[in-house]
């Protein structure tokens, strides 16, 4: 069992297979200060203060009833999601950690809000401005290829950042994987206004309450990018202090690892069909789906 968790810092870029070597085994690497990340960070800075009127978004939620709250930073995360300068910048980011971008598939590049919530009312959640339960990404992509990357806009704190579950990296979890389905979450989803929370989960869930005994909540700094196998049980550390998180996350898979074989493990995971319909060429802009019959694994990890 995996029991404490290797956190890798990294002030130089590694290549594909040397990356997939280190996640693949449960390690997080820490790709730090990333010229393109810093400005697309001051970009989303810009972004956010001229919606908000000039107000700090960490703190606007204080500033705003909860009804202004979510139209403003909604407006801001669909200008975000439908811009082609944020995927931009965060490709280059991912150049810059060694990514081979021509050997890369990719899903969607959004902008995360979690604001505080000390009351645990919910008044200031919506779609993608909410703390995310525990999950593994696998569970829904059912891809042990892939892999996250995850960075903050703003500093952090340890209430106000991302946890990992090290001792389930190899300990099954009960969840709903063998119910849960993607087309299901998507008509409940086109019942909802755009940035607004489904009532149906975005992910399969756990079904039994997750040992906090182990948690490792990680602090990385503003410019600083995470990356880890999809496969790793996360979650949002909720957040009671008196500032908002703001980040960007972003899931991609390897035409090289998926050739070898190189892969998580799967150790709790009942669905079979791999949703490689989410992800595209970053160069170009090809569907993984049109590919993947192409791409036969040689061998097995």
């Amino acid at each position: 069992m995996l029991t404490a968790m290797k956190i890798i810092q990294l002030d130089q870029p590694i290549d594909d297979p040397q990356r997939a070597e280190h996640l693949f085994r449960g390690e997080l690497l820490v790709f730090r200060n990333i010229p393109a990340m810093r400005q697309l960070i001051d970009r989303t800075d810009q972004l956010l203060r001229d919606k908000l009127s000039g107000l700090d978004p960490v703190r606007a939620q204080h500033r705003l009833s909860p009804q202004d709250f979510l139209q403003l930073t909604g407006e801001v995360q669909s200008e975000f999601r439908k811009s082609q300068w944020p995927k931009d910048l965060f490709f280059a980011a991912l150049q810059q950690c060694g990514v081979e971008l021509s050997e890369t598939f990719y899903d969607h590049f959004p902008l995360r809000v979690v604001p505080f919530d000390r009351d645990s009312d919910g008044s200031h959640n919506g779609a993608h401005r909410a703390a995310i339960g525990h999950h593994r990404d696998s569970w829904g992509a059912n891809i042990f290829s892939q892999i996250n990357w995850w960075a903050p806009i703003y500093s952090l704190e340890a209430e106000r950042s991302i946890a990992f579950y090290p001792d389930y990296w190899d300990r099954p979890l009960a969840n709903n994987t063998d119910s849960w389905c993607f087309e299901d979450y998507l008509a409940e989803r086109r019942k909802v206004p755009e940035e607004r929370r489904s009532a149906y989960p975005s992910a399969p869930q756990p079904l039994e309450v997750v040992d906090e005994s182990g948690v490792e909540k990680i602090l990385i700094e503003p410019g600083d990018i995470l990356c880890f196998a999809s496969a790793q049980l996360h979650a949002s550390v909720p957040n009671s202090t008196d500032a908002t998180r703001f980040s960007v996350e972003m899931r991609t898979i390897n035409r090289q690892d998926l050739q070898a074989g190189r892969a998580a493990p799967n150790v709790d995971n009942a669905a079979t069909t791999p949703m490689h319909r989410w992800f595209r060429g970053i160069v170009d802009k090809q569907p993984l789906e049109l590919k993947i019959e192409s791409i036969s694994p040689t061998r097995k990890v």
